[in-house]
Parts: C-alpha cells; structure tokens; sequence
C-alpha cells in the first residue's frame, strides 16, 4: 500500500488563541511511502490502537463501523450521550465477544450527570448579548436541553484511552481501507509525528463518490498536550507536528444513522450563536468562520458580519481564501454576481484555491463573461496541484465543466464544447438533459467540421 505524507511543523498550537489548525510550514515537501500490509506484522508487533467514539443512539450503525474498523483496533472508549436505544449494549457485546484482553470503557453523559455541558433549546438562550447586523433569530426552537460543547464531552473520554495511538471515528462512519490502520501508525511514529490527518468525504453521490471533502484528524499520538477545542466543528490541538495523509484512511460519513434526536434542527448554528452573543462576540476565529458557513443561507446579513470580523483576525492565508468563498457564495445567493466574482479573485489572491477558481469559472458565467469563465475554470485544474485542506470536492470541478462547455459554445469553439461536456456526462452520466446537450453540441460540432473541411 502507499501513501502520500505531506509533513510540515504546525506553527499555531491552541485554536482559543489563534485559531489555525495543522498549518504546513512555508515550504511543505511530499513523500510517497510504502505501508506494510497488515499480514506483514509478526505476533505482538502490530501498533496497539484505541478507538475514539463520541456516539448518541447509533444503533443502527455501529455494528457495521465496528465490523469495519474490528481487526485494528485493540480497545474502544466510547463517550455515550443521551441514548435511550441498544447501542450500549451492543458495545458490550462486541467487547464480550472480542475477549478478555480487549478493553470497554464508556462514559454516559447526560445534561443530570454534566449539566455544565448542555443549554436549552428556547428563544431566550438565543437573546442574551447583543445582534452583530441587527438579526433576530426565530427558530425553530426544540424546547430541550442540548449538548452544546463537543470538545469538552470528547475529552472526557479521550483520557482514558490507554493505548499509543487513538484513533478517531464518528458511528456513523465507514473508513475506506481500515487496513492501512497500522502501517500508517508506523509511518507517523517514523517522522516523528503526533497527528496524523486524512481525507474526509462528508458529502456523497449515490455510489459512494466524493462530492465534498476535506482534511481531518483519524490518528493521533496519546499524548497528554493533545486535547479536542472547539464547541462545535471541534478539533485536536497542541500536537507539535501534523502529517497530512493522501491517499490513505479515507474516511466516508455514510450520514445514515437513523438514531433518535440525533439531528437537532439548527444544532450547530444555535450553539455557535449562543457563545458569541454571550462573550460579545469576542470568539477564536474559527468559531466566526463556522457561525458564518451554518448562518449564510438563513441569516446571510449576519454570516457577512461575522465574516468581516474573521478577516479582521485571521492569519491563515487557505482559511482564508475560504471565508472570502463563503463572502462570494452569499452574493451568487442576492443574483450579484459581479460582487461575488471579486470576492472569488480575493480568494485567489490568498491562497491558489481550487473551489475559489471553479466558484469564480460560475460567476463568471452568470455575468455571461464567456472567455473569463473558462479561464477561471483553467486556474481551478491548475491549483489542484496545490495540496487543498479545507472544503474540497471533485463536484466543484464537475459541475464547472458544465457551464464551461457551454461558455465554450457561446465562444463557437464547438469542438471543446462537445470534449468537455463529455467529461460532464462521464460525471452525472443520469442527467438526462446534460446528455441532450452533449448530442446538440457533437451534432454541431461536426456540422462545423464539414463546412471547414468543405472550405466553406
């Protein structure tokens, strides 16, 4: 098996101070490594790992993640909160069957055990503090408690994992290849690393292709400097250097669970708004940053706001580049789309952004600026060549070609219409109308090739 490690010294340690998570140094450096093959490991020899879970009425998913993930893994401390389904049991279960040796550790959390942990779910929780652009939220409100800081409830389990390596898992998730578990465990361990962060596909098409993605942390060392920050979006922070895995330990969020209360209308958005209302909008960075990605469709006045204070702050150049996408997508949303475009272009000016020059190709396109829209589409190819930490995707270049193939016949360069519009099709081959685009412009394409070769 081989992996690409991309090694570089995380500069910023505590996201409360400064907010950046697993920058890579000035000048970066890959190397493709070779992983030795689970069956490779002599008796004993394999890296001992524990699994991390965080886990609310999963059900119906945990049993496959732990079929997943069984034969690397050699203890589970699992931080239970708020289940009233099976979902103990069956960690018992799985432990029982596994044998003397393998360790169960949970710890139940509920708002009577950490009631510190939790905030209710009512208008007046949104009300304390002052409005940062004049909003007012109006729900919907649930009327129950909710568990409003996930580092804290993660770190209460993260102690008690005893083994060397932890390795980190959401319920409902499904790694790709869990047999690279252990040959990378070595491969960190031997570039003397104490985080390891792989790519994470939280959004997918029906079988099983990335649409959205992004870096994230899988194994880390067990260190005692090592701890989760964060309310929501949490992650780990202190390690002294991160190595970024590509092309291994890719993790899938199936999305599937079917557990009960498990998707709080707006969870994510009300804890956020909460904590920056209540300190007066005195945040880390980041926590501007999610607030804003959670409130720009609703609440797109706000999300602005909270935008222009993070850039204010931030020192990150590719977070960055991503509030400012964030900034463009909010005026694509009012139909201003030459606003939008510049904030596109301040993207780039940050960082070489891929999302940033396939969302610039759209603009460009409902501006009807045809040649600009390809060209913008070229600079996208060209920054994929540039490692992209944050909020990435194949479905941002996909559907770019779409709206370039049809820039490309507004421009009478039929030929290249009809190539890249058949990439389109390789892409969403169940579009029925991209398909009948693709037949007009072959049709015409070859129309245009027996007029030039008829000199006419």
């Amino acid at each position: 098996m081989e992996a690409l490690l991309t090694l570089g010294e995380t500069k910023e340690k505590d996201m409360q101070d400064n907010n950046q998570f697993s920058i890579i140094g000035d000048n970066p450096f890959c190397k493709s490594i070779v992983l030795r093959r689970p069956e490779e490991f002599q008796a004993g020899e394999r890296p001992q790992v524990s699994l991390h879970l965080l886990v609310k009425n999963g059900e119906s998913c945990i049993g496959r993640l732990l079929a997943n993930i069984g034969p690397y893994i050699d203890e589970i401390v699992a931080v239970v909160n708020d289940t009233t389904d099976r979902t103990i049991s069956i960690l018992c279960d799985y432990a029982e069957a596994r044998g003397k040796e393998f360790k169960l550790d949970i710890v139940d959390v509920t708002r009577e055990t950490h009631p510190e942990l939790y905030i209710m779910d009512v208008p007046e929780t949104y009300m304390v503090g002052r409005p940062l652009a004049g909003e007012s939220y109006v729900g919907p409100f649930t009327g129950e408690p909710v568990l409003a800081d996930w580092a804290a409830i993660r770190n209460l389990g993260w102690r008690h994992c005893t083994k060397r390596w932890i390795l980190f898992l959401d319920a409902d998730d499904v790694i790709q290849d869990p047999e690279s578990i252990p040959g990378l465990c070595l491969a960190l361990q031997a570039n003397d690393a104490e985080l390891g962060c792989s790519r994470y596909v939280y959004s997918q098409d029906d079988d099983g292709g990335s649409r959205s993605e992004s870096f994230r942390e899988r194994l880390a060392r067990n260190l005692p400097h090592i701890s989760w920050v964060g309310l929501t979006h949490e992650i780990l922070s202190g390690q002294q250097k991160t190595v970024h895995i590509d092309g291994n330990l890719i993790v899938h969020d199936m999305k599937d669970s079917q557990g009960k209360d498990i998707r709080i209308p707006g969870r994510c958005f009300k804890i956020l708004y909460h904590q920056a209302r209540a300190n007066d909008w005195n945040v880390p960075p980041r926590s501007l940053i999610y607030l804003a990605m959670e409130s720009r469709g609703m609440m797109p006045d706000l999300a602005s706001a909270a935008l222009d204070r993070y850039l204010d702050v931030s020192l990150w150049p590719e977070e960055r580049a991503w509030a400012c996408c964030l900034r463009g997508e909010i005026h694509e949303q009012r139909e201003e789309y030459d606003k939008a475009s510049e904030w596109y272009e301040r993207a780039l000016a940050e960082h070489p952004s891929s999302k940033a020059a396939f969302r610039l190709c759209r603009s460009r396109f409902h501006e009807c600026r045809w040649q600009e829209c390809v060209d913008a589409f070229q600079i996208g190819i060209e920054n994929k060549s540039v490692l992209q930490l944050l909020d990435n995707g194949p479905v941002y270049e996909d559907m770019s070609r779409i709206l370039v193939a049809a820039a490309l016949d507004k421009l009478g360069r039929l030929r290249e219409a009809a190539a890249m519009c058949q990439q389109a099709v390789e892409a969403f081959p169940g579009n029925s109308n991209l398909r009948l685009m693709l037949g007009e412009l072959v049709k015409q394409s070859n129309e245009q090739n027996g007029r030039e070769e008829s000199g006419g």
